[in-house]
This record gives structure tokens, C-alpha cells and sequence, in this order.
């Protein structure tokens, strides 16, 4: 196992900056997200942890040990990608002893080093089976497997994911921690989905545009959003975001939206700055909705529902309020009657404010 230190990895193809200026530290033996839309950069990034590419500036170091020159044989790198890329003509047991193969072990040392990562990760008993005979699941479980087989210093997941059905998905998610927590592994594992991210990791580096946006433990990137982007997009729900002005009432801080205003002195300390205007932002599952005006929450509207989607034992409400669309997350079955008026409260201590011309954050984390 092996830590890893990126420092200022900077790469470019042509004019077009793919990665600008990316520093983070991947801890020994943890589980650590790259989240970002496509084109972020997180690709990109992995190929140069696993020395495919080299970084036009900036260095990788595995430990305290730089490793531009080294090959990713030489860096002890295993890589599982979107694409499962088994090869059809062998059976399971054969694509995952092929890296074996090609180290040149004992027959014995194969069928021993199959034996327990297949026993591991539940595929024993598809050992004689061919690629096209498995589902998709199955397929990624192989994929895992002979990545890890030859037992490497670090692991890289690209997207592995992306390709699998919701309900395959979210047991993966599952399985993927679990195995990281008993082996002990390090692992670097990019996706675009925030959920994959929410459910698994340590800590997350949240990228855009082939930059870091905020890096750190994922619970505190959730709850202090850096700015609006990494708001809107960590999350099952993107943050609502509102406009808002912000006024002095005798020598209270008073935020108003418009549609709801609300004392917020207890925020005084936590802000930076204080401009006469901001953006508000509260996540959907802060949001609590009741039927009457409720006796609790420091804001209190009513609203019309727009609609209400069941997913599940959840639910998403849809309201307008000031010609934007604001969504509660509900913890139950409450589809509600579009047209119906609802009345949304939450409290000021669950309220993020951003800059309104910049969209960073105007609070301490």
C-alpha cells in the first residue's frame, strides 16, 4: 500500500488545459473520490497516477518518492476502466490469471491467487464461465479481480460504474467499500455521480474544468460547500439557490429573498464578508413541509406544489417560489396535489451564502 501526493499537475493538449494546477494527497489505505462532470479532468488524472502519461508540470510521488520516470509496472498501479474489457475468448478463471501469466508464476501460485480473490468477491463459482455468459455485474466483479490479483500498491477506477443498471449500481457501491475496508487497499476511484461518492469515499476531490474546486473529508465538502458549483453538485439533490439581499435591522443581520425573510445574527461570526446582496442556499433535505404552519423552523412560507415525484419510500416536492423551481427531499411517501399550498420551513443554521458575482462562499467552514 502506498500513499500518494500529487503537486501543481498541470497537462495540456494543444491550447485546451486538461488539468491545471492539481494538488491533493491520496492518504495509505483510504478510499478517495475524483467527482466531476465530463471533461473535469478525472481521466486524465488517473492516467498520470498510473504513469501512462506524463504531466507537462507538477510531479506524483508514491510516498516521498517522485515517480515521473518510473513505468506503471514500476509503480505498482492496478487499473479497472468504464469499459470491463474482458477477453471473450477465455473463460473467467483464464482473464483474471492473465497478468499472472504474464509474471511468469507456477501454475499452483495461479490457481491459489484466483482461488481467493474470486472467493472474495463472490465469483468462485464463475470461474468456468465465459464473459459473455455473465451479467453485467458479474463482468465488473471479474474486471475487479484481475486487476487485483497480482496485489498492487494503489488502485485506479475509472468510472467503473457508469455502465451498470441502478440496481447492480447501488449493491456495487456496497461491495466496493467493504472490499477497501478488509484489504486495507488504497484507491483512487473517478465518477461523475456525487452518489458514488457520498456512499464510498474517505475524502473527495471535487473537480471542474481540470481544476480542484475543493478537496477534504466528504462530510465536510457536503456540508461547506466551497462555492455554488460544488453546492449544486455533491449532493442527491442539487443545493437550491436563491437570490437574496442582506440588511442590517437594528444591529441584526437580516437576509431577504423576496418571498420569506429571515433574522440570521446567528450567522454573524461564521461570515467572511457582508454584501448588500448574496446568494442563499439551503439542500432539499434540509427542507421540511408540513400541511399547517409549522410551530418549529426560523423560516417559515407557504407555497404551491408544483409536483411531487414517489421515488421509492422518498419523496422529491417541486415548488415555485419567485419564478425558480425549490425542491424538498421527504423521507416518505407524500406525493402531495399539484396546486396544493404547502408550507416549507427550515432552520438558518442549514443555510449556506455565496457570493453573488463570484459564487464562493462567504461562510467559514
Amino acid at each position: 500500500m502506498v500513499s500518494v501526493k500529487l503537486v501543481g499537475i498541470t497537462k495540456k493538449y494543444g491550447d485546451k488545459i486538461a488539468l491545471d494546477d492539481v494538488s491533493f494527497t491520496v492518504d495509505d489505505k483510504s478510499f478517495t473520490c475524483i467527482l466531476g462532470p465530463p471533461g473535469a479532468g478525472k481521466t486524465t488524472l488517473l492516467r498520470i497516477v498510473a504513469g501512462l502519461e506524463n504531466p507537462d508540470k507538477g510531479e506524483v510521488y508514491f510516498d516521498d518518492t517522485p515517480v515521473r520516470w518510473e513505468t506503471p509496472k514500476e509503480r505498482g498501479v492496478g487499473m479497472v476502466f468504464q469499459d470491463f474489457a474482458l477477453y471473450p475468448h477465455m473463460t473467467v478463471f483464464d482473464n483474471i490469471a492473465n497478468p499472472l501469466r504474464a509474471a511468469k508464476l507456477g501454475m499452483g501460485e495461479i490457481r491459489r491467487r484466483v482461488g481467493d480473490i474470486a472467493k472474495f468477491l463472490k465469483i468462485d463459482e464463475l470461474l468456468d464461465r465465459m464473459p459473455l455468459q455473465l451479467s453485467g455485474g458479474e463482468m465488473q466483479r471479474v474486471a475487479i479481480a484481475r486487476a487485483m490479483v497480482k496485489g498492487s500498491k494503489i488502485y485506479l477506477f475509472d468510472e467503473p460504474l457508469v455502465n451498470l443498471d441502478y440496481k447492480i449500481r447501488e449493491d456495487m457501491r456496497g461491495e466496493f467499500k467493504k472490499m477497501q475496508e478488509e484489504l486495507e487497499e488504497t484507491i483512487l476511484y473517478a465518477t461523475p455521480d456525487p452518489v458514488d461518492a457520498l456512499a464510498m469515499a474517505d475524502k473527495i476531490a471535487v473537480m471542474r474544468d481540470g481544476r480542484v474546486e475543493q478537496f477534504g473529508e466528504v462530510m465536510n465538502v457536503y456540508n461547506h460547500p466551497r462555492n455554488v458549483f460544488v453546492a449544486t453538485y455533491l449532493g442527491y439533490l442539487p443545493t437550491n439557490i436563491m437570490d437574496c439581499r442582506v440588511n442590517s435591522e437594528g444591529g441584526r443581520l437580516i437576509l431577504d429573498t423576496g418571498e420569506f425573510k429571515v433574522d440570521a445574527s446567528r450567522l454573524k461570526d461564521m461570515i467572511r464578508k457582508l454584501d448588500e446582496t448574496a446568494l442563499f442556499g439551503i439542500r432539499p433535505e434540509h427542507v421540511q413541509v408540513t400541511g399547517e404552519k409549522p410551530d418549529q423552523g426560523d423560516v417559515k412560507f407557504e407555497s404551491e406544489l408544483i409536483i411531487g415525484e414517489v421515488i421509492g419510500s422518498d419523496t422529491i416536492l417541486h415548488f415555485r417560489v419567485r419564478d425558480q423551481i425549490f425542491k424538498a427531499f421527504i423521507p416518505e411517501m407524500h406525493p402531495g396535489r399539484p396546486g396544493e399550498k404547502l408550507w416549507i420551513s427550515f432552520n438558518i443554521d442549514d443555510v449556506r451564502l455565496f457570493d453573488k458575482d463570484t459564487g464562493e462562499s462567504l461562510m467559514e467552514s
